[in-house]
């Protein structure tokens, strides 16, 4: 991938926001297809998609594209997940995208436009492979047969509830955060330490969103005295049951994603 990072970087200005213009539409063309995102979701993943590729070429591409395709093909082969706990559907709207983005774009920037070269790439890969660990472990996480536990009380909560963790959950999300650090080290070539670096990033994020989640995430009860996401229930407002209302699950993303970018700036510091 190295190779074809300088043949990008080498092109003109034009040519290459050509090229990342051809890959946004496809990435948009086969999103609206696949309903992996809304039209809001679109339009800012093909944003966070441009300035990724723009920076970080055509290598930082790839390594999100894997989040987002590993997402979609986890989303499609799994039932459908039943009840109504989330606030939002299974199609990803601007606000998450932006949550799962923006954290790995910060590494980015501060790769291209400051002394911490390759620290910069080991946070961006940090911030996605938290995004990718987070959503492999929610996802596959609901296979397992008994209900997850809190994070924080280690007491049974529903399956999908922001904050509860799973043997099965946690184990998906440390491969997807290993997953991403293989693909990021290879592409990048990176020194080998990063994949540690990444891998323990990413799902020290990931368990972070959990912590999160059970103690400052807004939740709410519905009437037959269920822990929900939405605000409303058929038509009617939900009592407050914990957590800062404006806290959500997208805030949550995004502080998680921060998180592990720190972490992955904090380690590659002392290595």
């Amino acid at each position: 991938m190295a190779y074809f990072d300088s043949l990008f970087f080498s092109e003109p200005v034009i040519i290459r926001l050509l090229i990342i213009a051809f890959l946004m539409a496809s990435v948009a063309v086969f999103a609206f297809i696949k309903k992996q995102l809304t039209i809001s979701g679109i339009a800012a993943a093909v944003a966070v998609g441009s300035i990724v590729t723009y920076i970080g070429g055509l290598t930082a591409l790839v390594i999100l594209l894997f989040f987002f395709l590993s997402a979609a093909v986890i989303g499609r082969v799994l039932p459908e997940k039943a009840g109504r706990i989330h606030k939002k559907g299974g199609r990803r709207d601007a606000m998450q995208v932006l949550a799962n983005g923006v954290p790995a774009v910060i590494g980015l920037l501060i790769y291209r436009f400051t002394g911490f070269g390759t620290a910069g790439l080991v946070m961006f890969s940090a911030g996605i492979a938290e995004a990718t660990a987070d959503t492999w472990s929610g996802e596959l996480g609901s296979l397992s047969r008994s209900d997850p536990v809190s994070i924080i009380t280690f007491t049974k909560v529903p399956k999908g509830l922001s904050g509860g963790v799973s043997a099965i959950g946690t184990l998906s999300g440390l491969l997807a955060s290993f997953l991403v650090s293989l693909l990021a080290a290879g592409c990048y070539l990176l020194p080998p330490l990063s994949i540690p670096i990444i891998t323990v990033s990413g799902i020290l994020g990931a368990l972070f969103d959990s912590f999160l989640g059970a103690t400052i995430q807004v939740h709410y009860r519905r009437p037959d005295g269920a822990l929900t996401e939405l605000e409303e229930s058929d038509g009617k407002k939900n009592e407050r049951a914990r957590g800062i209302p404006f806290i959500d699950n997208d805030t949550v993303n995004f502080l998680s994603g921060l998180f592990a970018v720190l972490i992955a700036f904090i380690l590659s510091s002392f290595a």
